[in-house]
């Protein structure tokens, strides 16, 4: 006979057959919920929030910068830290890696606007190899050049989840963080980037490119 069936016998002589099912399905229901979570296994739940309300820079980053002129704004995020140090430190290098990739996608953009001027001359169109190297490059030099860069917000959520019946379940923050630069700083930052890939590419013919496209982003030569 199994266990519950034993005690349901047990029970039925002191509470009656009603009472005696009712208190075993409230702790049988109390065993399952235990087990399995609502909404099943590897479904996270929502524990707590650094706020109510989720900033709006996290999903209109473009609205945001139009809002707010004065300086250039990057989101990092991450999922699944194990706690709010993991969080704010993975999301800010994530930021940080955002601003040199935004860099490297203006180097991209300079590589099209030197390229329209050469088939104005008769020369090839884009070459979309080229263009992701120039991106490369580029947003490497910014990657170690960065500076000046704050964090302005900050935004967090803590969850828990179980994956399996047979283990605990675990908590995990989802972290989002604002960070702003001056415009003159990025600025410099693009120009000092332009000329550390100039000058560290072996290259001669993209030594030349990176060349042009610094003298045409600035006619002034970058501290």
């Amino acid at each position: 006979m199994r266990a519950h069936q034993r005690v349901l016998k047990i029970w039925k002589g002191t509470l009656g057959q009603k009472g005696a099912f009712f208190l075993l399905s409230t702790i049988l229901a109390g065993c399952s919920s235990l087990s399995t979570p609502p909404g099943g296994l590897g479904v996270p739940h929502l524990e707590d929030r650094s706020s109510s309300h989720r900033p709006p820079w996290i999903d209109s980053l473009g609205q945001w910068q139009r809002q707010h002129p004065e300086r250039e704004y990057f989101v990092g995020s991450t999922s699944k830290e194990p706690d709010q140090e993991s969080g704010r430190t993975d999301a800010y290098e994530n930021a940080m890696r955002s601003i040199a990739e935004r860099v490297g996608e203006h180097a991209g953009s300079l590589y099209e606007q030197q390229t329209s001027r050469n088939m104005d001359m008769g020369h090839n169109g884009v070459d979309m190899g080229i263009r992701r190297r120039v991106s490369s490059i580029v947003s490497t030099q910014a990657q170690a050049r960065i500076s000046g860069a704050r964090v302005e917000d900050y935004y967090w959520r803590k969850y828990w989840e179980k994956d399996k019946e047979t283990e605990p379940p675990y908590s995990f923050y989802k972290y989002h963080v604002l960070v702003s630069i001056r415009k003159d700083l990025y600025e410099r930052l693009i120009q000092k980037s332009l000329s550390g890939a100039r000058d560290r590419v072996q290259d001669r013919r993209m030594k030349t490119l990176l060349d042009k496209m610094l003298k045409r982003e600035s006619p002034r030569s970058p501290e």
